[in-house]
């Protein structure tokens, strides 16, 4: 028993650095920094995520500066002729005046290395929008990143 003393002091000290290693955000190669990389991934069949960060983001049209961040995972995607990937998220939640309402967003990578985010919120259960739609345009490692699990 005293012989395994060093041994078990030696891997409480070594497994949170090998924990650390292991992250994520520990593997730069796991980022994938262009459109050429993303579809690359998603053809292999890997899972790939985006974060967004919308402070970083040109407001298209109507849309005010926003400071919301979010991410997803890429479940289901189309490629369309000209390259470009689109992938949409949607979900039930309350609003901050206590209605239940659903919120859509589609995102689509081009080719050109920008990403156009747009969400729709619809009032529940009829589905009336409850306010325009918003729009966002992003880049590549601007805005938005990608990385692959």
């Amino acid at each position: 028993m005293v012989r395994l003393l060093p041994y078990r002091t030696y891997c409480l000290l070594l497994a949170p650095a090998l924990w650390i290693a292991a992250s994520p955000a520990a593997h730069a190669s796991d980022v994938l920094p262009t459109h050429a990389a993303i579809l690359q991934a998603l053809d292999q069949g890997k899972n790939v995520s985006v974060a967004i960060d919308l402070s970083q983001c040109m407001p298209q049209g109507a849309a005010a500066h926003s400071q919301t961040r979010g991410g997803r995972r890429i479940d289901a995607y189309r490629i369309v002729q000209d390259g470009t990937v689109s992938f949409s998220d949607s979900h039930v939640t309350v609003a901050g005046d206590g209605q239940p309402i659903v919120q859509f967003m589609r995102y689509q990578v081009r080719p050109d290395q920008t990403v156009d985010f747009g969400t729709w919120m619809f009032n529940l259960p009829g589905y009336d929008l409850r306010s325009p739609p918003v729009a966002y345009r992003c880049a590549i490692g601007q805005g938005t990143r990608f990385h692959k699990e």
